[in-house]
């Protein structure tokens, strides 16, 4: 299992690096639009154990908040788009009511997947169409696959005292604790390199604030697939599950980043 899992982040990881960094404002729309709709198609096959009607509902509401952005490049959008996911869930709950053993339950379970996931995706998008927004999102990518890294390695080799058991029982202090400090270290690494111009105390602090949050997506994530008694939310990653495993922590910390950097600019930069 472990080299199947490193295989293929050798194989995959270049190749989405490639693609980040290289490839023009075409590439890297089709590739938010396709994540998005895997995301929340991989959470409506555990969640609801279905791929149908509902499934195809959930990724067209989730891409709009994507396209809008990709269009727009407002963030303030989101907020219209996060009505319109509440509308027209409650318009189709309210219609399909009888169907449901516990209709709230199964229309907050739509409204939340469907609005986590977009809306952390739309901050990705966002946050390339920043001002080096290719430098802040390798940053970003730095920052989580990194700190994952060091906490599975210090996990395994040092992990004593359980970090949160009711939610992960895998995950333990002294990883998250190894997993901040990577997060740290390769945060200011890929920014002394990409952004020099920002100061090295400021790289350090987004990218432990931005490490801890990315740790908080991958055990929100947990509490959805122990909620639907799943151990993965795909097979698509050999190794590592479904792209939502993979991209949990970078989810939950796309948007941190994007408003620590946007609050700050111009008071912290030179």
């Amino acid at each position: 299992m472990h080299s199947t899992r490193v295989l293929t982040a050798l194989i995959v990881g270049p190749v989405l690096a490639g693609l980040l960094w290289w490839g023009g404002p075409t590439t890297f729309s089709l590739l938010a639009l396709s994540v998005t709709a895997l995301c929340i198609f991989e959470y409506f096959s555990f969640m609801f154990k279905e791929q149908g009607l509902l499934a195809l509902l959930g990724v067209l509401l989730g891409n709009m908040p994507v396209l809008s952005v990709l269009t727009s490049n407002e963030p303030a959008l989101l907020s219209a788009e996060t009505y319109l996911i509440l509308l027209v869930s409650a318009f189709f709950f309210i219609l399909t009511y009888s169907r449901w053993s516990a209709p709230f339950l199964s229309w907050a379970m739509f409204f939340m997947g469907v609005f986590y996931i977009s809306s952390c995706m739309a901050h990705l998008v966002l946050l390339r169409q920043m001002e080096m927004g290719r430098e802040w999102l390798f940053f970003l990518l730095a920052v989580i696959f990194a700190g994952d890294t060091g906490a599975y390695y210090v996990g395994h080799a040092l992990g004593r005292h359980k970090l949160c058991p009711s939610v992960s029982k895998g995950k333990t202090i002294e990883g998250a604790v190894g997993g901040l400090a990577a997060s740290t270290a390769a945060g200011v690494a890929v920014g002394v390199y990409l952004l020099p111009a920002w100061p090295v105390w400021f790289l350090a602090l987004i990218a432990g604030s931005t490490g801890a949050v990315g740790q908080l997506g991958d055990l929100a994530e947990s509490v959805m697939k122990r909620f639907a008694e799943v151990k993965d939310s795909g097979t698509l990653l050999p190794g590592h599950g479904g792209i939502f495993d993979r991209i949990d922590a970078l989810l939950l910390a796309a948007p941190a980043l994007f408003w620590l950097i946007h609050l700050t600019k111009g008071v912290i930069t030179p």
